[in-house]
């Protein structure tokens, strides 16, 4: 359940951002759930800065529990995205920094990171949409059994953060046509998928939006291709999210509004609750 969360916190502060020309910081509170239980609570703020957009998110998972914190922060700008997170505690504790630099399929990227397994890292080259050197030194489990990586898998791909940046213009304005509508290949440096984005009716996703925002909803689907596990605890079989944008008729601001995923018991779901 961590594990999740942790991906739709990632997925969260990669796919809302405020107009280019809204000078003030914006700040969303969304709701989480698990098969409709309430789990967590998380809180976006997202900060203009001239030609970039800063993204910070703090995430809680299990109420007064506190089964587990997610934090995460980058800045989006032309040719350059970052981002860093840390979630968990104790043995759990997990963290990663990623940069890329370049335009989607020509870019330098790199991945730093600690999990549970221990440290790991990624250097990687892009050209023409193409891997052309990678340096990848990942822990995993010995008992995992992998769908191998072939060549003609690292063509036609881009590295996951530099998704971020086609997804946010220079100083902050969102592109819901970046994964609605179309179908991209992603290659992290240890597994290739492909998103493929199709659009659904907005008139029946409307319901729950504030007053002045216009509906922008898709469904994004995620095929794995190669590099996942098969064996027991694997998943090779395609899921699909639901994103539904919301933007303002008065300064076009554009706002991921939910989110929901495929979880192993029901689905597992953003929503927001109120903005700032």
């Amino acid at each position: 359940m961590l594990k999740s969360c942790r991906v739709a916190a990632l997925l969260l502060s990669s796919l809302a951002a405020p107009a280019a020309h809204a000078a003030e910081p914006t700040t969303i509170a969304y709701g989480m759930t698990i098969a409709g239980l309430p789990i967590g609570t998380a809180t976006l703020t997202l900060t203009p800065n001239g030609a970039s957009t800063g993204v910070a998110l703090a995430g809680k998972v299990g109420g007064p529990l506190d089964l587990g914190r997610v934090n995460a922060s980058g800045t989006v700008s032309a040719g350059q995205v970052t981002l860093q997170s840390r979630a968990g505690s104790g043995k759990d504790a997990s963290s990663a920094d990623l940069v890329s630099k370049g335009t989607p399929g020509n870019s330098l990227f790199s991945y730093t990171g600690v999990t549970n397994r221990g440290p790991g890292r990624i250097a990687m080259t892009l050209a023409g949409s193409r891997v052309t050197a990678l340096d990848a030194a990942i822990p995993d489990n010995p008992k995992a059994v992998r769908v191998p990586v072939e060549e003609a898998h690292k063509a036609g791909v881009v590295d996951p953060l530099s998704l971020l940046g086609q997804l946010i213009e220079p100083g902050g304005t969102m592109r819901p046509d970046a994964v609605c509508g179309r179908k991209l290949g992603v290659f992290t440096g240890q597994a290739r998928f492909d998103l493929t984005g199709t659009a659904i009716d907005e008139r029946a996703a409307a319901s729950g939006l504030p007053p002045g925002y216009r509906p922008i909803a898709c469904r994004v689907t995620f095929t794995p291709i190669s590099g996942h596990r098969i064996d027991k605890g694997g998943n090779a079989k395609p899921r699909t999210a639901t994103l539904l944008f919301a933007r303002s008729e008065t300064d076009g601001r554009t706002l991921l509004w939910s989110l929901s995923v495929p979880a192993l018991i029901g689905s597992f779901t953003l929503t927001a609750m109120g903005l700032k």
